[in-house]
């Protein structure tokens, strides 16, 4: 049997099925998702981006407050333990970004758009593991400069990752400061070329383009001047750190007797309209959606779309999926940890609500009520625990600009946003990971916005579906069946689920399940689901 235009779609270009949403019908239902995914209001940062920008200040405060702190050996402590509000605001911010995008994918009705949000932010990678404060800006990040540019033009959108204050600090570009220039020679300072090579090598034009060493040092120069305002996280120009001179990068020059900003623009645009950028911008979107060798064809149809339009990023979408070969063998892709986490709980039909981070407190009371009743000799699980009920929570905060949507109403009753999390009773962070969601990403070796490298993370199938990566997929979808599996038929499950995608096989074997949860959890542990 073929699959249909509809399964195919789910699993290869989406999310996978949500029962209760109707499936995209034709090519133009697709292309509707990014319309719309680019209309939406980004539900995270969870205190919206002007909420966000208005805690820095807060932020700032923790922090110098506990550097004086140490200065003045007034740390506090919890036995031997010390207390940091600062790190602990910085983390609960950034628990609370991560279960808020995934709760988001699990519901939205946008799956091609969610998918297409998941391969940028892998071509424009950044991680929150580079520094503390990375950690609420990674999520801000996705929200300011990439969802809002995905159905713009290639150059808009590379224009915008890396001016973003988040792209600098990541490649240090904030440490990059021209030899030649004024500020460099004062403090003896220099490039940092990591930008410009990482713009070349995987933002355009791709490893073994033609470029050398060469143009990589150049591109640094025109870079030079680009910083991030301190504490406000904003994209500065400073001149008097710009290299000066002329500097010629793949036969074009760039700047003169006095550099400024168009320079850097102006080099985004030429790298943007590369045919090199063109093929190795293609290709990859072809490894990720459809197969890990691309078909040639597809890739010289989309490069013609994009050619022809100028590097609008629709035309270049829709030329993919109205290419024949793109609906061709399916299973060919691996779904990566993050695909298969969102999958496993649209299919389940898991309530938003059950998505949220855990709060520590009703952790600690179930261990605590164990403890006495002699039932449980390890702590609770967090699974088990009470989410955090929309932004319910302990919170101490400033006043700041005024956000419409995912304000706490703790927040807004205290007359403020841009509020910080305060640490336990105990010096501790209010809340943990949800075993179902971010929780399982980290142990599926792909913890959110923290990919091992400025490439992003592997496509290949090979990394993904491995016998250790099996185990935790298996192990991870029997909890899940266990908790919210209940008056689910595995059967019916299936065929919601994988539809005209399942095998024979497959079809037998969940049908001859021994019990009704391990039934389910085959479903999705079965190599249909894990693959798309």
């Amino acid at each position: 049997m073929i699959p249909s235009f509809g399964t195919i779609a789910a699993h290869r270009f989406g999310l996978g099925p949500r029962p209760g949403e109707p499936p995209a019908e034709d090519v133009d239902a697709l292309m509707a998702q990014v319309q719309r995914g680019v209309a939406e209001t980004c539900p995270f940062p969870y205190d919206g981006i002007d909420g966000r920008r208005a805690s820095f200040a807060q932020f700032r405060t923790l922090f110098r407050a506990n550097q004086d702190a140490k200065k003045n050996g007034t740390v506090r402590k919890v036995g031997d333990r010390t207390v940091n509000p600062y790190e602990i605001g910085l983390t609960a911010a950034s628990l609370r970004d991560q279960h808020l995008k995934i709760r988001h994918a699990v519901e939205s009705p946008n799956g091609f758009f969610e998918r297409l949000a998941s391969f940028w932010c892998g071509h424009f990678a950044i991680s929150a593991g580079k520094s503390s404060a990375m950690r609420v800006l990674v999520g801000l990040y996705e929200a300011e400069a990439l969802r809002p540019n995905l159905a713009g033009s290639f150059k808009q959108l590379l224009t915008a990752a890396t001016l973003h204050p988040a792209m600098l600090i990541y490649l240090d570009q904030t440490k990059s400061v021209g030899p030649g220039s004024a500020y460099g020679v004062k403090k003896g300072l220099g490039l940092n070329e990591n930008l410009a090579r990482e713009l070349i090598e995987l933002h355009t034009l791709g490893a073994g383009s033609g470029y050398t060493q060469d143009d990589v040092r150049a591109a640094a120069c025109v870079l030079t001047g680009l910083d991030s305002e301190s504490w406000k996280f904003r994209m500065a120009y400073h001149q008097d750190r710009a290299e000066p001179g002329i500097h010629r990068v793949l036969g074009t020059d760039y700047g003169g007797p006095v550099r400024r900003l168009e320079d850097v623009k102006a080099l985004l645009s030429d790298l943007a309209g590369k045919e090199a950028t063109r093929r190795h911008i293609c290709r990859k979107l072809v490894v990720h959606f459809i197969a890990d060798d691309p078909p040639t064809e597809v890739v010289e149809a989309m490069v013609a779309a994009w050619s022809e339009s100028d590097g609008n990023l629709p035309d270049v979408y829709r030329a993919m999926l109205e290419h024949p070969r793109s609906w061709e063998q399916e299973g060919q892709k691996a779904r990566q940890p993050y695909e298969f986490v969102v999958a496993g709980l649209r299919a389940l039909n898991v309530p938003g609500d059950a998505l949220a981070p855990v709060r520590v407190a009703d952790v600690q009371s179930m261990v605590a009520a164990g403890a006495e009743t002699g039932t449980m000799a390890e702590p609770a699980q967090p699974a088990m625990a009470k989410p955090v009920a929309g932004n319910d929570m302990d919170m101490t905060g400033v006043s700041g600009a005024g956000v419409e949507r995912n304000t706490p109403a703790a927040m807004s009753e205290t007359g403020g946003v841009g509020l910080v999390a305060a640490p336990t009773a105990d010096g501790r962070i209010p809340f943990r990971a949800n075993p179902y969601s971010v929780g399982a990403l980290s142990r599926f070796g792909q913890p959110m916005w923290k990919p091992a490298s400025p490439a992003g993370w592997d496509e290949n199938l090979a990394s993904w579906i491995t016998a250790s990566q099996l185990t935790e997929r298996i192990a991870w979808s029997r909890t899940l069946v266990a908790r919210f599996g209940e008056g689910q038929d595995p059967r019916g499950l299936l065929q919601a689920t994988l539809g005209d995608l399942a095998r024979d096989d497959t079809i037998q074997s969940v049908a001859r399940a021994p019990s009704r949860e391990i039934g389910l959890a085959m479903v999705l542990a079965s190599p249909e689901f894990n693959r798309r």
